[in-house]
């Protein structure tokens, strides 16, 4: 997030080498068999794949935002319904000398799933090819549970912060950070030097009046 609020949502998804083998197993290409297109459509960046030395790739999308209330419906285009990240929501808060930022959610890991039973056109097609979509969902499911690892990086002015998924368990975001609004507090400065001197100015024209009233003596 930017100073303004405004920022962008970045997603790297890596592929270990044995899962970058299934994927292409039969000899298909992984950038043939993963489909992007929609992706685009729908307002995301998407970088082409890179390729390790040792067989893995990496996917990187990415997405803007105007402002903080953009990202709690971009992190659930990224994990749906049943997907680890839940409850993501950012703020910024201007104050009068300062602005808070927050980045508040939960990595969910405690029962991981794929989402194939959640979309109907999945389960139709997995059907018509005699295949149980409930019995491939708990496969994929278990697979993942011991094969997915999560982080989120918090990148907010001011401080970076990390939080690392774990297996079975949920672990709360809770990202936030102060920043001095020095053009504020020099506004404030100089509001308070005005009224310190329209009090003096104020004070010394009473006293001066006062002086003429008193009567001379003598």
């Amino acid at each position: 997030m930017h100073d303004d609020g405004s920022g962008v949502v970045t997603v790297q998804a890596v592929l270990d080498p044995a899962a970058v083998q299934a994927m292409e197993a039969g000899g298909g290409k992984l950038e043939d068999r993963v489909r992007l297109t929609d992706l685009a459509a729908g307002g995301w960046t998407v970088a082409p794949w890179e390729r390790g030395a040792d067989g893995s790739a990496a996917l990187t999308l990415s997405k803007p935002f105007a402002t903080p209330d953009e990202v709690t419906g971009i992190f659930d285009e990224i994990s749906g319904t049943v997907g680890p990240l839940k409850n993501m929501r950012a703020v910024r808060d201007s104050g009068t000398v300062s602005t808070r930022y927050d980045l508040t959610g939960d990595i969910d890991l405690t029962a991981v799933q794929t989402g194939i039973t959640a979309d109907p056109e999945v389960v139709a097609k997995l059907t018509g090819q005699q295949v149980d979509p409930a019995a491939l969902d708990a496969a994929l499911a278990a697979q993942a549970a011991d094969s997915l690892s999560l982080r989120v990086v918090a990148k907010l002015p001011g401080a970076t912060t990390t939080y690392v998924g774990e297996a079975g368990k949920s672990v709360p975001l809770d990202a936030s950070t102060s920043v001095p609004d020095v053009k504020r507090i020099g506004l404030v400065a100089v509001a308070a030097i005005l009224f310190v001197l329209a009090l003096v100015i104020l004070l010394g024209g009473r006293r001066r009046r006062n002086r003429r009233r008193m009567p001379r003596t003598g």
